[in-house]
């Protein structure tokens, strides 16, 4: 069927959005999608924004069908608003931070550990199904809104943090897999969140940029912190916008200060003489996220009372409450996590104790300020530690909910700007009016439409040209190695985004046994013979030539009634994540894919 829709995914830890538009519309605006969802006991209503978190209601509360979403009245728990409400009250039952948990390579993500600690496996999933049920939620919306254009029928982006590492895109895929999606393409979160500042600019994004600009797009959400720098420059008199570097991947966000302000608010407890144990820490934690929208937003008001339910015989049936003021909450979130720094002060090197309870891989450093300098300091091609190597960006963009803070966002000026002094630089201007909220959905939606030519695209291509080895077929000789050739499968500039196929050449794919497929690159555009490369050039004097990059050692699926080898057709496609996908195709029409990243 043909495709109506191009849909954005916003997937995000603490909140997921969706925007939408028609690819046949002409004036090509973008609308945010209505997701139902229970937001009171027993009331289903839809907002633009459904949050990230996975409730296992009571047993009596699943008879009741009281938390049931309309389209599915026995289902076994409840996402969304309601979710993360009552979870607060229940937090041995409810399942938060699902996507940051695909990044712990230390568990088995498929397994149903979440939430941790919760009594009686039927109510425990694993990240992948969690994920699988968030993502499921968006596509049942979705068709019982829309039922005339299905869902599965549609163009879809899913948005990931820039530096997901490749088993946790790879889960991801798997997720919207299990939860029913067609095949889906990945866009960057950083990335996104620009594009829908250029769609919002129209044409005016020329005046406000200028060749030599350096960009840098702050995205700071509920579980993670993603820095990234674009540059402006000049192509043949036209600008073009290049992203020149993206930052580590770190566990660092709004979740960290919701943890921070119920350690304080958790002390302000026990100096009216109550015990808070880890459950109604957990309690105070979801209770301080919802106090810190009001009390950092632009209305704000002087304070927030916090409500936690007592434990212990003498509180059965009692409460707990504490008053949180907004100037507590700003010294703390300013001085705590934004501290104002020198350029030269980076976080500091991690160091883990050998033994560790089972959770997230949060950086150890909660300082962001700390992040962002070391992000900058390693930018360029000289030592880190040396500021002949720092790059000051001359605007920065701001994205997710964590920034819709306007005194944290003052606060990050003020330094970059105490940094642009000190080295004799331009101010730095913040770029205006960004959606904090809904920016990465719509600009998922903006790169679609960009990729059919209704729109601007970001290019980024690959630093490097790549080749895999091909091993020659030649009679055996003592003493000589069998002859291996470095055929090119992406060629130097190759555009993220894009994929070429070698159509006039057949190779022969080993299946079923354990195998090497070795790797090796050049970082110029043209060879020492002064050659440049294209997709299916051969160097023989790779040795010379070429940088060997890391094999990937695997066995490729095989079935009965194939033999050692099967004749196929190979396809390069860079991902927007900078993955290479080397796709090995049969006549059959069977694909084996290998996968490398470019970006390391």
């Amino acid at each position: 069927m043909p495709q109506t829709y191009i849909i954005g995914i916003d997937f995000g830890t603490t909140n997921c959005t969706m925007a939408f538009t028609a690819i046949d519309s002409a004036n090509q605006t973008i609308d945010q999608f209505a997701i139902p969802q229970m937001t009171l006991s027993g009331i289903e209503k839809e907002e633009t924004t459904l949050p990230s978190f996975l409730y296992f209601p009571l047993p009596e509360e699943l008879k009741s069908h009281a938390v049931s979403i309309s389209w599915s009245p026995d289902q076994k728990y409840c996402i969304g608003t309601f979710a993360r409400d009552r979870g607060a009250e229940m937090p041995a039952r409810l399942v938060w931070s699902a996507k940051s948990w695909l990044c712990q390579t230390g568990i088995d993500r498929r397994a149903d550990l979440l939430p941790l600690g919760a009594a009686g496996e039927q109510i425990k999933v694993s990240p992948v199904q969690a994920c699988a049920n968030i993502l499921k939620h968006l596509r049942q919306a979705w068709d019982n809104s829309k039922a005339e254009t299905p869902f599965f029928e549609q163009q879809i982006f899913v948005t990931v943090p820039a530096s997901f590492d490749p088993s946790a895109r790879q889960l991801v895929l798997e997720a919207a897999k299990l939860a029913e999606y067609p095949e889906i393409m990945l866009l960057e979160e950083p990335l996104a969140a620009f594009y829908a500042c250029l769609h919002k600019s129209g044409e005016d994004w020329r005046k406000d940029l200028t060749v030599g600009d350096q960009v840098l797009v702050v995205d700071i959400g509920g579980g993670t912190t993603d820095f990234s720098l674009i540059s402006v420059e000049d192509d043949g008199g036209n600008l073009k916008l290049e992203r020149t570097a993206v930052g580590a991947h770190l566990l660092l966000g709004g979740d960290n200060i919701d943890l921070g302000l119920a350690y304080f608010v958790k002390g302000k407890l026990e100096e009216q003489g109550h015990e808070i144990d880890d459950w109604q820490l957990q309690a105070l934690t979801h209770a301080c996220r919802q106090a810190k929208e009001k009390l950092l937003s632009s209305d704000a008001q002087s304070s927030h009372d916090i409500t936690i339910m007592g434990r212990g015989s003498k509180l059965i049936g009692a409460s707990l409450t504490a008053s949180l003021k907004r100037d507590e909450a700003i010294k703390l979130v300013l001085d705590g996590f934004l501290p104002l720094i020198s350029p030269e002060e980076h976080s500091m090197t991690e160091r883990r104790a050998g033994i560790q309870q089972v959770g997230l891989n949060y950086v150890q450093d909660p300082r962001i300020s700390c992040q962002l300098a070391k992000f900058l300091s390693q930018t360029g091609e000289s030592d880190s530690n040396s500021m002949q190597n720092f790059i000051l960006p001359t605007a920065v963009l701001f994205n997710g909910g964590t920034t819709k803070a306007e005194a944290f966002r003052e606060r990050l000026m003020t330094m970059l700007n105490q940094w642009a002094k000190a080295s004799d630089k331009p101010e730095v201007r913040e770029i205006q009016k960004p959606d904090y909220d809904f920016a990465v959905s719509r600009g998922a939606v903006y790169y679609g439409m960009a990729r059919q030519g209704k729109g601007i695209r970001i290019r980024n291509g690959t630093s490097r040209s790549y080749y895999i080895g091909v091993e020659d077929s030649a009679p055996a000789v003592p003493g000589v190695p069998t002859p291996l050739r470095a055929l090119c499968v992406v060629p130097f500039g190759m555009e993220e985004g894009s994929e070429i196929a070698l159509e006039s050449q057949e190779f022969a794919l080993v299946l079923g046994e354990p195998t090497t497929f070795r790797f090796f690159s050049h970082a110029t555009a043209k060879l020492p013979d002064g050659r440049v490369p294209i997709v299916g050039d051969v160097v023989k004097r790779w040795k010379q030539d070429l940088t060997e990059l890391h094999p990937i050692e695997t066995a490729l699926e095989k079935s009965a009634e194939d033999g050692k080898t099967v004749q196929v057709r190979l396809t390069s496609k860079i991902t927007e994540l900078g993955m290479l996908e080397l796709w090995c195709q049969a006549d059959d029409g069977r694909k084996w894919k290998l996968e490398f990243d470019v970006r390391k």
